[in-house]
């Protein structure tokens, strides 16, 4: 059985809103092939979704779900 990885944070901030990345961000920034990493909050925005719904989409298309702690 895989374990859900945990939350890393990095020494990283958003492209976008400066708020400091962790891995799950840059995760979600990997798969949608962004060139500069922006945290999900941004990515839900520029959705224009809440941060859940981002969440259930990244599962259902990419079977990628959240690091424990978020």
């Amino acid at each position: 059985m895989d374990e859900q990885p945990k939350i890393k944070w990095l020494d990283e901030y958003c492209h976008n809103c400066g708020e400091q990345l962790n891995s799950w961000d840059a995760r979600c920034s990997k798969a949608l092939h962004y060139k500069n990493a922006v945290c999900e909050k941004c990515i839900a925005d520029e959705y224009g979704v809440d941060v859940n719904e981002l969440r259930a989409t990244f599962e259902s298309h990419f079977g990628m779900t959240p690091c424990m702690g978020l």
